[in-house]
């Protein structure tokens, strides 16, 4: 006997943010940057786009909410107001922002001895499946429908936003996975599903043989099934692995900074060092320069070459040094008592200036 399941994901699988969606989208399209343990070309995004669930979901509160966020927002002060209702509920996270379902025919123990082809057989019934589901839920709008064909059976998860209506405070129509999807449903659903499968299975005998369908359990309806509890750990680890892979790299970015920044701080200290040993160097030329007597040959040499500069400096730069500086500080005083004279002209024109308006008042 093969067992039928319709999984709703809540608690610590539950789509609480905006970021736990983009989690499952890098899960369901197999966005993840290492696929070693997936095939991105054994899945079929039957509903929504290949590159962000994301997307699809803001597109549906675009589509459902816009209207009556406008009208609760009317009149309404500004610090009170909603702006974005997605993010509204992805940070209050009151409300689940969206939900998963898993659809699916048959567990691992059935499917372990089947082909590819036969688990890619189940691709129209599994869109059957999600379509009853739909019919009789209305109030689920998918965002995105895959069929995965890589893990231990081949099933469909459904990623939707569940809109309630009737509210008579705060938004007359607002995202409620509870309201949607109560127990009283989720046993409806079963029943549906259950009959739904047992049919399939009977028009299909080239997939399912002379299997027939397990009876149906109560309490399973929105619980986890040992199998889901295993992809749904498998789902958690990827999500894991993947945010220790960013870290990883962020780790070594700042390995890498700090690695630059070490090295610039070195070459920095090493110019300082270098120019404060210049200017020791140049100072202790000078001391030498300027001795009468130096005893040390160094001191000798320094300052017999600095005498023979000075002599050749007398003779050939210092009348030139000191005209154009004696013209460059008679050319500043100049500037400077041409602009005192300028102030004082202006002086005397503004006083003249008052003197007649007082005489004409």
């Amino acid at each position: 006997m093969i067992s039928c399941s319709c999984h709703l994901s809540n608690k610590k699988h539950a789509l609480t943010t905006t970021h736990s969606i983009t989690a499952a989208s890098k899960h369901n399209l197999r966005l993840y940057t290492q696929q070693s343990e997936y095939n991105v070309d054994l899945i079929e995004i039957v509903e929504g786009s290949g590159t962000s669930i994301l997307n699809e979901v803001k597109q549906i509160y675009k589509d459902e909410f816009s209207e009556v966020l406008k009208e609760y927002n009317e009149g309404k002060r500004a610090d009170r107001q909603i702006k974005d209702y997605l993010k509204y509920v992805s940070d209050s996270k009151k409300n689940d922002v969206a939900a998963e379902v898993i659809l699916q025919i048959g567990d691992r123990e059935f499917w372990g001895q089947k082909t590819i082809e036969e688990w890619k057989a189940m691709t129209p019934l599994l869109k059957e499946q999600l379509e009853a589901f739909k019919a009789a839920v209305p109030e689920f709008k998918v965002a995105s429908a895959v069929i995965h064909f890589d893990e231990s059976s081949p099933h469909m998860q459904v990623v939707g936003v569940p809109v309630a209506t009737g509210y008579q405070r705060g938004m007359k129509k607002q995202v409620a996975k509870t309201k949607v999807f109560t127990k009283e449903r989720m046993e409806q659903l079963q029943d549906l599903l259950h009959d739904q499968a047992e049919k399939l299975i009977q028009e299909h005998p080239e997939i399912f043989g002379d299997e027939t369908l397990k009876p149906k359990e109560k309490g399973r309806n929105n619980d986890m099934s040992k199998e889901f509890y295993i992809r749904m750990k498998q789902k958690q680890y990827e999500e894991i692995s993947e945010e220790i892979t960013k870290l990883e790299v962020e780790r070594d970015n700042l390995i890498e900074t700090q690695n630059e920044i070490i090295n610039a701080t070195d070459k920095m200290v090493d110019e300082v060092v270098e120019k404060m040993a210049d200017t020791e160097m140049k100072k202790e030329f000078m001391r030498y320069a300027l001795l009468d007597e130096p005893r040390t040959p160094i001191g000798k040499i320094v300052s017999t070459a600095f005498k023979k500069f000075k002599e050749w400096w007398n003779i050939n730069r210092r009348i030139t040094v000191k005209e154009e500086t004696r013209e460059s500080i008679i050319a500043k005083l100049n500037r400077i008592s041409q602009s005192k004279e300028e102030e004082k002209v202006q002086l005397l024109h503004s006083k003249r200036k008052n003197k007649n308006i007082e005489h004409e008042i």
